[in-house]
């Protein structure tokens, strides 16, 4: 058995669910559950989102994984009693999905996505977590966007630069064009201490990697509508 966590489902026939786990020793794994829309018995509240589970597959042919069994490590039960916060946390998982190509096994990013939702269900501030994670996922996915140097020319950042979401990272000012008209801080986004303090700071930093995520995964987050409404 493996540690999984469902990343999303939809119905099959009357009876049966499609589901996509990400699993911590096999990554994002498809796969069929059997009769999970009618009996209770079989998985009980188990396939749904924020449950922390181990999880076994059967492979029949052709490479089609079916759901065998469900153990419940743990609920993450303030996603159920927060819509806010259950709208945070399915941001979460829809991040992940769209990061992760199927079965590669990535266990630093599930151990990092456990983390982060063990926090907001232990209420510790969101923003900060939610950023972190963001900046953690990207570079463990391989998308992580250059603050180093310039995109450009090459220069090494000092300070605040300006941000390219197409062309992947800093733009220094020399070479920055009205098209890069969002400043960014490596500084501030290296210290964790200070998005506890500058949250408006730190929503505008979730917005924007969120436009660059899209960007370079070529999908759409739909949670993201949510994110862009909200102000500080």
């Amino acid at each position: 058995m493996t540690e999984a966590l469902l990343l999303r489902k939809m119905p099959y026939g009357d009876a049966d669910l499609i589901v996509s786990l990400f699993t911590r020793d096999l990554g994002k794994v498809s796969g069929l559950a059997k009769n999970a829309k009618k009996s209770m018995k079989r998985f009980g509240g188990r396939l749904e989102p924020f449950v922390h589970s181990r999880v076994s597959f059967k492979e029949r042919s052709g490479g089609l994984k079916f759901v065998e069994d469900l153990e419940t490590v743990r609920v993450f039960h303030a996603f159920m009693e927060d819509i806010e916060l259950f709208t945070w946390g399915s941001y979460l998982l829809e991040y992940t999905d769209i990061v992760l190509p199927e079965q590669t096994p990535n266990p630093e990013l599930f151990d990092l996505l456990i983390k982060t939702l063990d926090g907001l269900d232990s209420k510790k501030s969101v923003l900060p977590l939610v950023l972190g994670f963001q900046l953690d996922a990207l570079s463990l996915s391989g998308y992580e966007p250059n603050l180093q140097s310039c995109v450009d020319c090459g220069r090494a950042i000092e300070g605040e630069s300006f941000f390219s979401v197409k062309r992947g990272g800093a733009v220094c000012g020399d070479c920055s064009t009205q098209k890069h008209n969002s400043l960014i801080s490596r500084q501030f986004l290296e210290d964790r201490d200070q998005m506890d303090i500058y949250l408006g700071k730190v929503l505008k930093y979730i917005k924007l990697f969120t436009k660059f995520t899209e960007y370079h995964t070529e999908k759409e987050l739909k949670s993201s509508r949510f994110i862009e409404e909200l102000t500080i």
